[in-house]
């Protein structure tokens, strides 16, 4: 069994070498799609104002290091075709699962060897969904995970035939939504018990959420008060309630845990002792 990490990664600075450290040894291979700017969004228009950060000087450094990783820059419109790029690329590797990872998600060591048995021992399986736990505003506050329910397809199998009445056809994976590919066999929640990841994007500093909203593919859904009225208005009032940009009972609250189970990885973080960062 071939397993490969693909990021489909734009401005992602401050988490991904971090990502890319807490994945890489449980691997065959890492592959990072790195967009030359945000995706379009809905409708067919770019974000009025966009920088690139250092997101490719730091993954380039990584692979100077590191041969596993694989680096592909091009332009993606949509996050779809993003995605189906780092699929392209694992079939032409002869990639047996793509492992959907995102530049801002980690993962603990012992998680991800439950992960692989319970991949291994699953062979019939097509898609493998991982519960996530979200932290909002630092490593210090988390929305609860019995909240959410968001529950997030990210291991895919890779099938390059498929047998119909015993004849095999040729049959090619590839993704069909944002993050969900056409893999055949039924879908398998992996026991949060045994693994889950760590996602950060609400753990950011005031520029650089200022400027996530800013080139989300579906910034057009963000409430037009929440940056103001949520996102700088919680830290003095941290028992707000229903505070996703989007859909707000999607995160009911955010609540204070200590980081202790975080990766080891991530205690070398520059916020990982921060309150809340600025």
């Amino acid at each position: 069994m071939k397993i490969a990490a693909v990021y489909s990664v734009f401005n992602e600075e401050e988490y991904i070498a971090y990502s890319i450290r807490s994945v890489r040894d449980h691997v065959d291979q890492v592959v990072v799609t790195i967009n030359e700017g945000p995706w379009v969004r809905p409708g067919g228009s770019l974000p009025r104002a966009w920088v690139a950060d250092r997101t490719e000087a730091i993954v380039r450094t990584l692979a100077q290091q590191d041969a596993k990783i694989t680096i592909l820059k091009g332009s993606w419109p949509t996050e779809v075709a993003h995605r189906q790029a780092g699929m392209a690329s694992c079939l032409e590797r002869g990639v047996d699962y793509y492992f959907l990872v995102d530049g801002d998600e980690v993962y603990r060591p012992d998680h991800l060897r439950c992960l692989l048995d319970d991949v291994r021992s699953h062979p019939h399986v097509g898609t493998f969904l991982i519960k996530c736990a979200i932290f909002w505003r630092s490593f210090a506050y988390r929305i609860p995970p019995q909240a959410m329910k968001w529950t997030p397809w990210r291991v895919f199998k890779i099938d390059r035939r498929r047998r119909i009445l015993g004849i095999p056809f040729p049959y090619e994976t590839m993704f069909i939504g944002d993050n969900r590919a056409n893999s055949l066999g039924p879908r398998y929640l992996v026991p949060p018990e045994r693994c889950f990841f760590y996602h950060f994007s609400y753990a950011r500093s005031e520029q650089k959420m200022r400027q996530k909203i800013a080139t989300f593919s579906v910034a057009d859904q963000v409430r037009s008060d929440w940056f103001e009225k949520i996102w700088l208005a919680w830290p003095s009032q941290r028992d707000m309630r229903n505070i996703h940009p989007m859909v707000p009972e999607e995160f009911p609250i955010a609540q204070r845990i200590e980081p202790l189970d975080l990766p080891e990885v991530m205690t070398a973080h520059p916020y990982f002792h921060m309150e809340i960062i600025p």
